[in-house]
């Protein structure tokens, strides 16, 4: 009887000893086994049909109604998809990767909306479609003379300013108006000599001696012709051969209209043959010059329509061209001078006015999609597409320049395509809650901070990361 108890007693501690070993070591065996043997698997929230999310900590899922343990904010119901159902849990198929990676399975980062879902999130799309766009180029200016309208008035001949009829600066002038009288010692002297020439050349055009007429002839002309060259007019010759009498003085007329920019003399001066008198400017046609960033200036060509608008005039839009481009940069701004040729008929445009320029730049045809579609993730720009009714999928956008609300696409979208232009940021959240929902294992770390905090269901044995050491790659 005694043997008999004592191998009961060897039995027990051997079966004991069995459980415990396998208790130990069910962290390496239980993953491994099918579903039939190792129990009921631990349901996971992508396996879950209805799970509970904070808005703001997306990280926080439940799978009871609550508050978030970190803001206190209600958490919100979300319906999750049954992508793993019927598999075996013994593997990671279907499941994020730790730290972030995208889905195996496809279809993972599309978003549905019901209709409801999409009025109440104010979700609204427009068509990709091929558009012309331009970026124009807003930039401040300033009125300038127009150098090819720009002409100085000089003495001809020496003498003294006797009359300065103009005699301000900024006076208006007309072409053959009075400017000033001058005395000319050396003039009066060719007066004189014009009038010799003449009387010589009347008495002796009947003579016998044609040679000698046609000398008095030659001085006449040479006479005549010295005195157009130094300004004095037909009509001032034809007085002097009515009255035959030589002026002392001689008046001096405007050669163009204008506006007097700049007087160099005042009467009682004596002036030298080539002295600068003023100097009058035509305003009826300006320059306005602008400067342009150098990292713009590619988009400026010759030609290119300008707008002009002046804080003194609001309302009034002055319209012109570029005429030039300075071929050089300005070292200590980085820009570039543009001119353009403006019409000032009224001369309301004053020379050294600030203005404001938009410079019209070439339109550049290409698929156009607005600004508001576009989401900007860091080194990602993201749009959402309406793929079908309700189902929104995202798309990586190559950009190119951007005209007021519009963006040039160069590639991620086709024409046609219906992309949301409102509610995109919605859209997005909810694709991120259900990423967070669906890759938040129970126990699993992550791995990068704290493990979601997602309540463990009851029947599941996970431990941890310990109880996934058998797992490859763990």
């Amino acid at each position: 009887m005694t043997k008999r108890i004592k191998i009961f007693v060897a039995l027990m501690i051997g079966l004991a000893i069995l459980a415990g070993a396998a208790y130990a070591t069910k962290g390496l065996w239980m993953p491994h086994m099918p579903f039939g043997l190792a129990g009921t698997a631990p349901k996971t929230a992508q396996q879950c049909k209805e799970v509970y999310v904070c808005p703001m900590h997306t990280q926080i899922i439940k799978e009871r109604p609550g508050d978030c343990p970190i803001c206190g904010m209600t958490l919100v119901k979300k319906e999750i998809k049954e992508e793993g159902a019927g598999k075996s849990t013994g593997g990671m198929e279907g499941m994020p990767m730790p730290g972030g990676g995208a889905p195996a399975e496809a279809g993972l980062n599309r978003v549905t909306l019901d209709p409801r879902q999409r009025m109440l999130a104010n979700v609204a799309t427009t068509l990709v479609m091929q558009k012309s766009i331009s970026q124009d180029i807003n930039t401040v200016g300033k009125i300038a003379v127009n150098e090819q309208n720009l002409r100085k008035v000089t003495a001809r001949y020496g003498g003294r300013i006797e009359l300065l009829a103009v005699n301000f600066t900024g006076q208006p002038v007309r072409k053959g108006q009075l400017v000033m009288s001058i005395y000319s010692p050396e003039l009066l002297s060719t007066q004189k000599e014009y009038l010799i020439a003449k009387q010589s050349s009347e008495r002796l055009k009947n003579s016998g001696f044609p040679e000698i007429a046609k000398g008095s002839e030659g001085v006449l002309d040479a006479a005549r012709t010295r005195m157009k060259l130094w300004g004095v007019t037909d009509a001032q010759i034809d007085a002097l051969d009515k009255t035959g009498e030589a002026r002392p003085v001689i008046d001096i007329y405007s050669p163009v209209s204008g506006t007097i920019m700049d007087i160099k003399m005042r009467q009682g001066d004596y002036v030298m043959e080539g002295s600068e008198v003023y100097t009058v400017a035509d305003l009826s046609r300006i320059w306005m010059l602008a400067d342009v960033y150098e990292y713009e200036f590619s988009k400026v060509s010759l030609g290119s329509e300008v707008e002009v608008t002046a804080d003194a005039f609001p309302g009034r839009v002055f319209r012109g061209k570029v005429a030039f481009i300075d071929p050089s940069v300005n070292p200590e701004s980085r820009t570039v001078k543009v001119r353009v040729d403006l019409p000032n008929p009224s001369g309301i445009l004053k020379p050294e006015m600030f203005v404001n320029a938009r410079i019209f730049s070439k339109p550049i045809n290409g698929l156009v999609v607005p600004a508001s579609a576009v989401l900007y993730t860091g080194n990602r720009n993201v749009a959402w597409v309406e793929v079908e009714p309700n189902i929104f999928e995202p798309r990586d956008l190559k950009l190119g320049l951007r005209s007021g609300d519009d963006y040039l696409v160069l590639s991620g979208l086709k024409e046609g395509e219906s992309v949301v232009s409102q509610g995109g940021f919605l859209i997005d959240s909810e694709a991120q809650l259900r990423a967070s929902a669906s890759g938040a294992m129970p126990g699993m770390d992550m791995g990068k901070g704290k493990a979601p905090t997602a309540e463990k269901p009851a029947d599941s044995g996970s431990k941890g990361k310990d109880d996934m050491k058998g797992m490859p790659g763990m």
